[in-house]
């Protein structure tokens, strides 16, 4: 049963059973037949097929998806405590960072947590904060760090590093490097514009601060990035309120082994000097 609604969880997370079986590495008809067996077994329809590959959960599903997984991380729980008993396990903890984060924090101390916890094999997700949100509110993330004060009743977040934001590349350009909405810059870049008055900018959206640094880099476009990204790059220093915060977010029901990692995690970073 707990393999059915492991399948039932994916293809309500991706609404498509296709994509559902991609990422399970199991064939299509297998997933159907999944989804077909609990239907049975609860005497319900879980989906609604719209006559295109994507499918639409029913109210019965809303419900299968909020008890299963709880369900599903009951069992975890309790694998691991027998586990346990027999000796150390392994586990492999997800975090997803924003762009800033991923590229110029986490390096400094990724050497020193896989030395505090030799049992945890880490997997670093890289995304805009939006998604980042989203991923860690679905648990397909165990936390995530974030540039932004976004944030979801479900979760708990605690501030963790301060970042100064700069006017990066040439003062004379009238082209804007933009991040995509949802990233950590993307509002505080619109904040200066309508600040300045600069209501219809010549632009070009990037989905990659490393490509923006590049552009810089070569003389091309001015943009709003971490000072920590700018490296040779000219910039100007901005008002006190384009400093940020980094955030840290997790869910608030933690099990023992993802909170002694969050925990040490909001510690290393809060130990952090960067200029």
């Amino acid at each position: 049963m707990l393999r059915l609604i492991e399948t039932f969880k994916v293809v309500y997370e991706e609404m498509n059973f296709t994509l559902a079986a991609e990422k399970l590495f199991i064939a299509q008809p297998t997933v159907s037949m999944h989804i077909q067996k609990l239907e049975e077994e609860l005497s319900t329809t879980l989906f609604i097929r719209d006559g295109r590959k994507k499918v639409i959960p029913t109210q019965s599903a809303d419900i299968l998806y909020i008890q299963g997984k709880a369900m599903l991380t009951l069992w975890q729980e309790t694998h691991e405590k027998i586990q346990q008993v027999h000796g150390q396990i392994r586990h492999t903890c997800k975090i997803g960072a924003s762009n800033t984060i991923a590229v110029y924090v986490l390096p400094l101390i990724l050497k020193e947590l896989k030395q505090d916890f030799p049992m945890i094999d880490f997997e670093i997700y890289m995304s805009n904060s939006d998604e980042v949100l989203k991923n860690v509110r679905n648990m397909k993330w165990d936390f995530g760090l974030i540039e932004t004060t976004l944030n979801s009743g479900e979760l708990e977040r605690i501030q963790v590093l301060q970042d100064e934001l700069v006017l990066a590349g040439k003062t004379e350009e009238d082209f804007w490097l933009l991040r995509e909405s949802g990233s950590g810059t993307q509002h505080y870049t619109h904040d200066y514009l309508m600040e300045f008055n600069l209501l219809t900018p010549k632009k070009m959206l990037v989905e990659s601060n490393e490509m923006i640094v590049k552009l810089l880099e070569k003389g091309i476009g001015k943009s709003i990035i971490s000072k920590r990204a700018v490296g040779n790059i000219p910039y100007q220093s901005l008002p006190s309120h384009y400093q940020r915060s980094f955030y840290l977010i997790r869910k608030k029901d933690e099990i023992e082994w993802q909170r002694a990692v969050s925990n040490q995690f909001i510690t290393r970073l809060k130990e952090l000097k960067i200029d």
